[in-house]
């Protein structure tokens, strides 16, 4: 019994030697596998990592920190207002049965602009010349009749009077005539024409409206800070929506020595001509007035900027790296600011894609 025993165990090890051995050499192939694929990982994850460097460098376009001149304006927004606009009335009731002008004519001062029916005023008119000749007669016959001491001296005094009463009528009699012809009070435009051939008119319509666009005028309200800059005779800027590359030129004519007391702003008059400008009454423009100008200063982009509770800061491109660079500003116009100190001229600043950047984040430039 013992020795059947040892057999069997003798056979069961050497069994497993046997298996031991022939899975000996797939353990080696599987070994040499994974060392493999080990190395191939890491030689996959290097190459991806160095694009992941290469694609944190945060695209960006550059400028350069330039020299020039830049000034500061006072913009103040109005309407254009002429300097003489009124509305002309009839000063007689009746049918108009003749206009001469259309709105925007150009008229003189005492040009006839429309006629109203006359025919009961030349009635009047003729009916008083009648009244001054008969009058005129009777005076003569009295005063031979005075001189001659068959008429009294009162007798002769009231037929005088009765002549200079009628001559009184005559002169209203025109003057009620020449109110049916309506004149322009002076030289101007027509802005508007309110009446048509055959309308009926009275004393409390208006006729036409007129406006002198010679001189024109604009009224800004500005702050009593900004007061020290303004002296009468200093140029501005006129910019229209309709030419804003082509400006007129307005001057201040007058300063109001009161200040408002609700706002703190002084109200100054400015005065424009009209004549060779594209430019009309009501209006709505744009004053700008240079107040303060600084030359041969260091200049760079608005968009350049990036404010920091409330500080500017921009960033400078070198060696590949954005380098956070705090500044002072002096001066802004339009879309140019004045760099006071915190980079010297021909220094590389980020105009864009620097949102998002730290101080010495990496960069790439892209040109435009």
């Amino acid at each position: 019994m013992n020795a059947i025993y040892t057999s069997s165990s003798v056979e069961e090890k050497g069994g497993r030697t046997g298996i031991f051995r022939s899975a000996t050499p797939i353990f080696f192939s599987i070994g040499i596998l994974l060392i493999l694929s080990v190395v191939g990982c890491d030689i996959r994850f290097g190459k991806k990592k160095s694009d992941e460097e290469s694609e944190t460098a945060a695209p960006v376009t550059l400028t350069t920190v330039e020299r020039g001149d830049i000034s500061s304006f006072l913009r103040l927004n109005g309407y254009l207002e002429a300097d003489r606009e009124v509305e002309v009335f009839a000063r007689t009731i009746g049918r108009v049965v003749k206009l001469t002008v259309e709105e925007g004519d150009r008229v003189t001062a005492g040009q006839l602009l429309a006629r109203i029916d006359d025919s009961e005023q030349k009635l009047a008119l003729e009916r008083a010349r009648a009244a001054v000749q008969r009058e005129t007669s009777a005076c003569d016959r009295a005063e031979e009749l005075f001189g001659g001491k068959m008429l009294s001296e009162d007798e002769y005094e009231q037929v005088r009077l009765a002549v200079q009463d009628a001559e009184l009528n005559l002169q209203q009699a025109e003057l009620s005539l020449e109110y049916t012809r309506i004149t322009a009070p002076f030289t101007g435009t027509i802005a508007e024409r309110m009446i048509d051939l055959g309308d009926q008119v009275d004393l409390s319509r208006p006729l036409f409206e007129i406006v002198d666009v010679n001189i024109l005028h604009i009224h800004g309200w500005v702050a009593e800070t900004d007061l020290p800059y303004l002296k009468v005779g200093q140029e501005a800027a006129v910019v229209t929506r309709t030419q804003p590359e082509d400006p007129a030129v307005a001057r201040i004519v007058r300063i109001s020595p009161v200040v408002d007391p609700t706002y703190g702003k002084v109200k100054v008059t400015f005065e424009i001509s009209g004549s060779g400008n594209e430019i009309r009454p009501g209006q709505f423009v744009e004053l700008q007035l240079t107040i303060n100008t600084h030359r041969d200063v260091m200049l760079i982009p608005k968009k350049a900027l990036i404010y920091e509770v409330g500080v500017p800061v921009v960033f400078q491109a070198r060696d590949s790296l954005a380098l956070r660079r705090p500044i002072e500003l002096g001066l802004e116009s339009g879309d140019v600011v004045e760099l006071c100190s915190g980079l010297t001229p021909g220094d590389s600043i980020i105009i864009e894609g620097q949102a998002t950047l730290r101080d010495s984040s990496r960069i790439r430039v892209i040109e435009k």
